[in-house]
């Protein structure tokens, strides 16, 4: 099935490529760039102090997708060769859309979202700033049809500030930051205000993306549990933004849950606004909404889910918010929607209205970000 409009995606990747950091980073730190190393059994990423520290880069070697999509046994020995072309070349990229029907992508890394865990901080901004520049110069080849999110520290208010405004005047339209905040103070504290104000003045979503975080989201040692669950981490950040009354001092901010899928607000939108009704006697010290909103109208006015599939939420979504759902296609990871993207969705929009399908699929993603198309 083809739609009758091109659709948006609001989670698509990069793969960085081997050389990126060893070219871009300043030179006190080229010995210590995060790399690619060739192995006998597979090829890796090293980054010291990377929540993976050797990762290897099988779940992105996915050229063989194309082939078979429906492949379940991809893992974790790859080999760079294998990684698509299109993941790490801008004109290779605009013919994948093309080939997809996508008019339009938020591009976001791939092994950097190990890399907010670096406990040298400034290491780590170092290597946040040598590929927000590369991206910025991925997105310049097709600059209405590539739109990148940097990566943002947050363990300095100023140097996040200062980064902000560098990757705005890049043309980077959004801002990755770790889902945990840092420095041991939580988001709606007073000292990240200014970082809030200078996001919302550009216009630049703040991306809480899975696994890009300083803790990890594993609790149990089982990867199909912490997998299911992994956008926890994310629920209690967005919660506690809306109680702290983040959105009620800063009215411009949005906040948007990346590749945790969309029907986690059902867990908590009735939930919050029955605790915002009832427990304003023994709990409402906790309460710093200003504007008299519901929880839940605050969270429809302010934050964003994509998903890649998620018949839950596209069925739900009357009660999640019709504007809140954005489809991505999370390309080229190996358990995106990708190839045929399009039947993909379309498989998911059963009794979907046209004018709705295309808020999910298009319009939605477009006016989040403020996109020039």
């Amino acid at each position: 099935m083809t739609f009758p409009f091109k659709l948006v995606s609001a989670d698509s990747h990069i793969v960085e490529p081997p050389d990126l950091w060893l070219k871009r980073i300043e030179r006190r730190y080229r010995d210590r760039a995060p790399r690619l190393v060739v192995e006998d059994d597979a090829d890796y990423y090293v980054c010291e102090g990377a929540l993976s520290e050797k990762a290897s880069i099988g779940l992105l070697a996915t050229q063989r997708k194309y082939a078979e999509p429906d492949a379940r046994d991809f893992n974790q020995k790859g080999r760079w060769a294998d990684v698509p072309r299109s993941a790490y070349d801008p004109a290779h990229r605009v013919k994948e859309l093309d080939a997809e029907g996508i008019e339009a992508e938020l591009l976001y890394c791939s092994r950097g979202l190990l890399m907010y865990a670096i406990p040298d901080l400034d290491f780590r901004a170092a290597c946040f700033r040598a590929f927000n520049d590369w991206l910025a110069d991925f997105c310049r080849a097709a600059p209405r049809r590539l739109f990148g999110v940097a990566m943002v520290p947050t363990d300095s208010v100023p140097r996040a500030v200062e980064e902000v405004e560098r990757c705005a005047k890049l043309g980077l339209r959004g801002a990755m930051i770790s889902i945990a905040s840092e420095s041991g103070h939580h988001y709606p504290d007073a000292i990240y205000d200014p970082l809030w104000s200078v996001l919302a003045e550009a216009g630049m979503p703040v991306s809480l993306h899975v696994a890009a975080s300083n803790t990890y989201f594993a609790n149990t040692g089982n990867q199909l549990v912490d997998f299911s669950c992994a956008f926890t981490p994310t629920m209690y950040t967005v919660v506690e933004m809306i109680f702290s009354g983040l959105f009620d001092a800063h009215p411009k901010l949005k906040v948007v849950s990346v590749e945790n899928d969309a029907a986690w607000p059902l867990a908590i939108l009735e939930r919050m606004d029955d605790r915002f009704e009832h427990d304003q006697g023994w709990a409402g010290g906790y309460n710093r909404i200003t504007s008299g909103r519901p929880p839940s109208q605050i969270f429809r006015d302010h934050v964003g889910c994509t998903f890649m599939r998620d018949r839950t939420a596209i069925a739900s979504r009357a009660l999640i918010g019709r504007e809140n759902i954005m489809w991505g296609s999370d390309y080229p990871h190996f358990d995106g929607c990708w190839p045929n993207a399009a039947a993909l969705l379309a498989a998911q929009f059963d009794d979907v209205p046209p004018e709705e399908q295309m808020l999910i699929g298009r319009a939605n993603t477009i006016k989040f970000y403020g996109l020039p198309i």
